[in-house]
């Protein structure tokens, strides 16, 4: 009788022994989990798409080595575990020729993951990211055309089948749209050009569905601060007929922040 209470005590023993070590590998890997981003999990927040649209025109060279190279590494300094990354460019053959120059998605961290694992997945994710885009931000030959228009059609179905993480459209772009139709450097830009733009896209329904999409624009640029102001004033109306979360604030040459209550510089002079 003896000996069968002192085998239940060991077996009983041995049970909560294996629970004990249980709760403590789950609080290990939770922790590690939780600091892989620098963040604790009880504040980690719901992963993005963000597509990076890239202006490859001729006009946009000097930028796209500048203000865009800086303005991607406030995106990519911002990345975390679950955000897909879509990376591509604005030609004149945008909407035929697209093909993404990065699809990457950053890896979930999970309780399960070996943590050196883990750790190597991420970093051969974000250094494939990196390389990627610093090759094509450093190329010098630019298009002759820009068809900024019809590259926002290609993010809207890049963002048309996303249910679950938040969208966020990044355009490195001076915004001048140049394409056989419109020429906005060179066109007067006034309410009745924006709406004579407007309609016909919505004739055709050439328009993108660009709902509960966060806008940032940086790049952004003109011969003076009037035709600033006035090619903004159309992608403000047309961002909103495309149903976009989109602001003045985020749109410039500059992206000072991104995604932590974000502005971006004023206008040129």
């Amino acid at each position: 009788m003896i000996e069968v209470e002192i085998q239940m005590k060991q077996r009983q023993l041995r049970l909560l022994g294996l629970i004990i070590i249980g709760a403590l590998f789950l609080c290990i890997q939770t922790n590690w989990s939780s600091e892989a981003f620098g963040k604790p999990e009880n504040s980690s927040p719901t992963p993005r798409l963000i597509v990076i649209l890239v202006d490859m025109s001729a006009s946009a060279d000097q930028a796209r080595r500048t203000v865009c190279k800086d303005a991607f590494e406030k995106v990519y300094r911002d990345l975390r575990h679950g955000d897909r990354l879509v990376v591509g460019t604005i030609t004149s053959q945008s909407y035929v020729e697209f093909k993404p120059t990065v699809d990457e998605e950053i890896p979930k961290k999970t309780v399960w993951d070996n943590r050196l694992q883990y750790e190597k997945k991420l970093t051969d994710s974000k250094e494939k990211i990196r390389r990627e885009v610093n090759k094509l931000l450093s190329q010098k030959q630019g298009t002759l055309l820009t068809e900024i228009l019809d590259s926002l059609n290609i993010a809207d179905i890049i963002f048309h089948d996303e249910k679950e993480r938040q969208k966020v459209l990044v355009i490195l772009s001076d915004m001048i749209q140049d394409s056989k139709d419109y020429k906005f450097d060179k066109d007067k830009i006034t309410d009745e050009y924006i709406n004579n733009i407007i309609r016909s896209r919505q004739k055709n329904k050439l328009v993108p569905n660009l709902a509960n999409v966060k806008v940032y624009v940086a790049g952004a640029s003109a011969a003076d601060s009037e035709k600033f102001r006035a090619i903004q004033a159309f992608w403000g109306h047309y961002f909103a007929e495309s149903g976009a979360d989109f602001s003045p604030h985020r749109y410039g040459h500059s992206l000072i922040n991104f995604e932590n209550g974000s502005q971006l510089n004023p206008a040129p002079k």
